[in-house]
């Protein structure tokens, strides 16, 4: 792969204040195009962006900011943009599962290998529970309601899957996408840091790091797991999108028109 093409090279915007912030372009895909940079980043929370990185935000141009953050984490570690800000901050007001990991792996006897499995096991209903969330997203970016960034907390789950789910419908063949997935484990140290910081994570603080590791690893296999669940249901990540998250072939046919280059 080149590495002066992918979402990590030398030339990507800097956001100091921001964790694993990167630009989804620069990949080939199947048929030899590639994803376009400077449209699409994601992104893990931006509740702590300083002055010079909202001005990085506007030199970039973006129109959109798609937060997965569940209502309560937005409610702990709140985002603040300037009331000048150009672009348009989207969410919903919803909840999600991942309290019922936190009070697992505080259980008595929790262990790595049993976080390990848990996060497998999330990665078969995230999609679906992030289902509304994509779709909004997607539709948006096909829309060209950009450059346009989408983020949750650490950027690694509910990011990872938006992002996998896009490059490939974009055509990014699979094993790259797993890559792409798999760069966020170069951020875990401040990941760990973040979980430890923030109270939306409740009990985890007092949890061993070693017990709850394998939940801010970007292992390929959760990723993995997550294009077998949605391919045996819908047949394709393009079939989870039309089915799930409401896009039609259209929303689809936009995607690669807008984010696709020769």
């Amino acid at each position: 792969m080149d590495k002066q093409m992918t979402p990590m090279a030398e030339d990507a915007p800097i956001l100091t204040g921001a964790h694993n912030f990167r630009d989804i372009g620069g990949y080939e895909t199947a048929d030899g195009q590639r994803v376009a940079r400077g449209k699409v980043y994601r992104s893990g929370t931006l509740a702590t962006l300083t002055d010079a990185d909202h001005a990085e935000l506007d030199r970039l141009g973006i129109r959109v900011i798609c937060d997965f953050r569940s209502t309560r984490e937005r409610a702990a570690r709140p985002s603040r943009f300037p009331e000048t800000a150009a672009y348009i901050q989207w969410s919903r007001d919803h909840e999600t599962s991942a309290g019922d990991l936190v009070r697992a792996l505080a259980a008595p006897g929790a262990d790595a290998a049993m976080t390990r499995q848990l996060m497998i096991e999330a990665y078969r209903t995230l999609p679906y529970e992030q289902a509304d969330s994509y779709g909004e997203t997607f539709r948006r970016i096909a829309a060209g309601d950009l450059p346009l960034v989408f983020h949750c907390s650490a950027g690694k789950d509910r990011t990872g899957i938006a992002a996998a789910l896009l490059l490939d419908v974009l055509g990014v063949p699979r094993a790259t996408v797993v890559e792409d997935f798999a760069i966020s484990d170069r951020f875990m140290a401040a990941l760990v840091t973040i979980i430890q910081e923030d109270s939306s994570w409740g009990r985890l603080g007092a949890v061993p790091v070693e017990v709850w590791e394998p939940m801010v690893r970007a292992d390929p296999v959760y990723i993995e797991t997550m294009f077998a669940c949605v391919e045996q249901a819908h047949g394709s990540a393009a079939g989870f999108l039309r089915n799930a998250a409401g896009l039609d072939e259209s929303d689809i046919a936009a995607l690669r028109r807008n984010l696709l280059t020769p």
